[in-house]
């Protein structure tokens, strides 16, 4: 039961951290949806963005900036960065299963909304006179 909550927590502060990018997300996709741009780089684009920078599971920020953060701090660690702490390492395939799968999610909300059905535009009086 304990685990059942610690996962529980865990993946409700990777919502609270990962609301910005999502609001981020969605003020682009829908300045792309109004502006007619609907090609596949530009539905690629935001979704491997979202998904690097706000996968649940370890993101770029701890995997890539942290292990150069110490090795600003200790310069002996330059020597070992390739093959990164022990820790990074045994969860390199669950780094890349989150990373994929947030990118295929993120990648058909995308595709979705800014391809789908224009929005209906406002109408003004003088198209009415006519």
């Amino acid at each position: 039961m304990l685990h059942i909550l610690a996962v529980a927590g865990v993946l409700l502060l990777w919502a609270a951290l990962a609301s910005p990018f999502v609001l981020a997300l969605y003020f682009v996709l829908r300045a792309l949806r109004r502006r007619g741009i609907r090609t596949a780089a530009a539905v690629v684009l935001p979704a491997l963005v979202f998904a690097l920078l706000s996968a649940p599971v370890p993101t770029p920020i701890i995997t890539v900036f942290l292990p150069h953060g110490f090795m600003l701090i200790d310069a002996a660690y330059y020597d070992r960065i390739l093959h990164g702490p022990a820790l990074f390492m045994q969860l390199w395939a669950w780094i890349a299963c989150s990373l994929s799968m947030t990118f295929l999610l993120a990648l058909a909300l995308c595709w979705r909304y800014v391809r789908s059905a224009d929005p209906p535009h406002p109408t003004s009086s003088l198209d009415d006179a006519s």
